[in-house]
């Protein structure tokens, strides 16, 4: 029997002994710390059911020590998260990955996590300490409008956040977390373009979890214009693309003092909008694919030191036909280069390169179809990320 079924036995063999009044009258009983101990190691689902058992136990798992250790055992086996688009609803999965590095052809099965009916705006998905940040379209004062939302899929919570005040409407946002002050925060600003000149104006960031939530004014002293909204956080730095007096570099915000700097490449040419950024084993990479270009590589370019910004080129060879049709490529917690294709396929898998080996495996992906469609037509998948932990702090 694995150790995941022993300590749900353990657990359910201990509830009575948690929830007595007088749990020194039973000699079995197990200290606290150890009971949270192996509930950390259960999957989150598993946890909203243990939540069900009696006020104690309900009291006990909503404490921040449980959620915080909870969460610190979740940090070591980050999962895949799928953001799947079916039937006009946004569905997210999330699935364990494959650590079998010899196996070329594996399989894992995903988890329903929660469905989000409304509408919303499909170019930004942003994830961050078990959060998605993203933006629903709402009807307000007779207009659609957009409005920031929050929402934990290992939980089911959603949050709609207050509405950016801001004189234009071309806003870009960004979502971190803070490890040390353990803040998790989203800065937005808006863009504008005046005779050909763009920048970004108006910063602002709003704070997560401390009182009321208020958008905050920040101070950039360098204009620039982000190349997109998908920025990563890595050690409590956000990181994204921007163009600055014609000149492409990568934007660095620290969540935790909330001052900007930037980093220009060695060859800026390769920071362009089609390039990605990824965390390559807790430091900042940048993926550029060749698409299947003859006359150059894929390259991963790896930030090796931040403060004197210098940079390690690795190149890669991806083999044909791979490059079509990506629409999420990230990195894995042991130094393989992940992807998806945008387009459904029957099986539906997730793509792993290993650096050293030069070679690449496949990751068959179950329950996602046995859960939407039945048979009907097939759903797009617009954002995979391969770093999400299970968070089960309560908005």
């Amino acid at each position: 029997m694995n150790n995941t079924v022993d300590r749900r036995k353990l657990v359910r063999r201990n509830t009575q002994s948690l929830t007595s009044k007088n749990v020194g009258e039973n000699t079995n009983t197990f200290p606290i710390d150890l009971i949270i101990e192996i509930l950390t190691t259960l999957p989150a689902k598993s946890i909203a059911i243990c939540r069900c058992v009696s006020k104690q136990w309900s009291s006990l798992l909503r404490s921040p020590h449980f959620t915080e250790s909870f969460l610190t055992s979740s940090s070591s086996r980050p999962r895949l998260l799928f953001t799947i688009v079916f039937d006009g609803k946004c569905h997210f999965f999330s699935a364990p990955h494959s650590r079998n590095l010899d196996e070329q052809v594996s399989v894992v099965v995903a988890d329903y996590h929660m469905g989000f009916s409304r509408d919303w705006y499909k170019e930004i998905c942003l994830s961050a300490n078990g959060f998605i940040y993203l933006n629903d379209k709402q009807m307000l004062k007779g207009k659609i409008d957009r409005v920031p939302v929050i929402c934990n899929p290992s939980t089911g919570q959603y949050l709609p956040l207050p509405k950016v005040k801001a004189k234009n409407f071309d806003l870009r946002s960004f979502f971190g977390y803070d490890p040390i002050e353990k803040e998790m925060k989203v800065l937005c600003m808006t863009v504008t373009c005046y005779r050909r000149q763009t920048s970004s104006k108006e910063h602002q960031v709003l704070t997560l979890g401390k009182g009321k939530l208020l958008w905050r004014k920040i101070e950039c002293l360098l204009p620039h214009y982000p190349h997109k909204r998908d920025g990563i956080c890595i050690n409590g730095v956000l990181y994204y693309k921007a163009w600055s007096n014609m000149t492409t570099l990568i934007a660095c915000f620290d969540v935790r003092s909330e001052k900007f700097s930037f980093i220009e490449m060695e060859n800026s040419s390769t920071l362009t909008c089609v390039s990605t950024l990824i965390n390559y084993k807790g430091k900042l990479g940048v993926v550029m694919l060749s698409y299947g270009s003859e006359s150059s590589d894929d390259e991963l370019w790896i930030l090796e030191d931040t403060k004197k910004h210098k940079w390690s080129k690795h190149i890669f060879v991806l083999p044909n036909g791979f490059h079509l049709g990506i629409t999420s490529i990230w990195a894995n917690d042991m130094g393989e280069v992940v992807w998806v294709l945008s387009r459904w396929t029957r099986p539906f898998y997730v793509f792993y390169y290993n650096m050293e080996k030069k070679s690449v495996r496949r990751v068959e992906i179950k329950g996602i179809e046995e859960k939407l469609l039945m048979g009907q037509d097939r759903p797009e998948v617009h954002f995979t990320f391969t770093d999400h932990v299970e968070n089960v702090m309560f908005l």
